[in-house]
């Protein structure tokens, strides 16, 4: 016998609107009574008919992601996906909602994906990722009035819902602990500045530039990451075996900063006294290190529940400029050795 509703109600003695509203985590609602309702919930195992609920409320239930993915075999993958495809999930729990991933393929135009979401009516409302100053994906979902929100800012005068690691701040407090510690010359990694968070990342490198009283330009000392294919160590290495090689370096992931670990190690220096490095992470495994560098941390498992859960609330009406979230990285310290 299928567990409906009103099986609920009659097990937990709450009326079926209550279940309903409680399964819809409803602000009319106690949260005692909505841990008891999903409980129970959960006990019975109760499903519910998305296909009936989608004719009867007209609500496409299905959330459409699409993530950029690297191509296979590139080293470990990209870490940071996994939190983020956890995060959403989360977020979705006990909703009727369900998570589909669209891949954003290397070198693919990142409108194709999205497209293919709305030409098909696959989503009832569509996450983006990668967000650039000027994103036509955003132009697009916006004249199709499809609901959408982003990972990322842009620049652009839409006002959409969006989600965000603070990567003014992250910028900010990177190059200022570089600072402190005596650096004078140092070098960040960084993606196009076509992204929005890599314009971000630079005004807070510079802004603590000028606070030190220290010269960093953004011709000369960010090395644009997408040129390389993945082979940081030998960049690394080339770049520290000048007589006048960066004393302080800026890394925007765990496999670039490993890369510049190896790299400065070939060169016969060493990492925290020759040339220290901080690191922008998604995940521990920066505390493996040898020796251990400091890491601002983002955790897209946070973000991607907040997406999910304000992409719901988009579909069901709430005004996008009220949904917009901007989360700080953690710093871990990591005494260099």
């Amino acid at each position: 016998m299928s567990v409906t509703l009103k099986t609920i109600a009659e097990y937990t003695g709450l009326s079926v609107t209550t279940v309903s509203r409680a399964l819809k985590d409803g602000d009319d609602v106690k949260q005692p009574t909505i841990d008891k309702v999903k409980a129970a919930a959960k006990k019975l195992g109760y499903a519910p008919n998305i296909q009936g609920l989608s004719l009867k409320t007209g609500i496409n239930y299905n959330i459409v992601a699409v993530l950029p993915m690297l191509k296979s075999g590139d080293i470990v993958g990209d870490v940071g996906t996994l939190a983020l495809i956890s995060g959403l999930t989360l977020g979705l729990e006990g909703t009727p909602y369900n998570l589909s991933v669209l891949p954003l393929l290397p070198g693919q135009d990142p409108l194709e994906p999205v497209k293919y979401a709305v030409e098909r009516r696959l989503a009832g409302g569509i996450i983006i990722n990668a967000t650039k100053n000027q994103d036509e994906r955003v132009t697009y979902l916006q004249e199709h009035k499809v609901p959408f929100i982003t990972f990322g800012q842009t620049e652009m005068s839409i006002d959409h819902a969006f989600v965000d690691v603070d990567n003014y701040d992250i910028g900010y407090r990177a190059a200022s602990y570089l600072f402190k510690i005596g650096c004078k010359h140092i070098k960040m990694l960084s993606s196009s500045a076509d992204y929005t968070y890599a314009c971000h990342k630079y005004y807070g490198v510079k802004r603590a530039a000028m606070e030190f009283g220290v010269d960093f330009d953004r011709e000369k000392d960010i090395i644009y990451d997408y040129s390389l294919v993945t082979n940081y160590r030998k960049m690394f290495f080339d770049l520290m075996s000048k007589a006048d090689h960066p004393d302080g370096i800026f890394c925007g992931s765990e496999i670039s900063s490993l890369g510049c670990i190896s790299g400065i190690q070939d060169a016969g220096l060493v990492v925290g006294k020759d040339v220290h490095v901080i690191n922008v992470e998604t995940c521990d495994l920066p505390a493996f290190y040898n020796p251990l560098i400091p890491g601002l941390r983002q955790n897209f498992h946070s973000v991607g529940t907040v997406l999910s859960k304000y992409i719901i609330k988009l579909i069901e009406g709430e005004d996008p400029k009220k949904l917009q979230y901007i989360e700080k990285a953690t710093f871990y310290p990591r005494d260099e050795k």
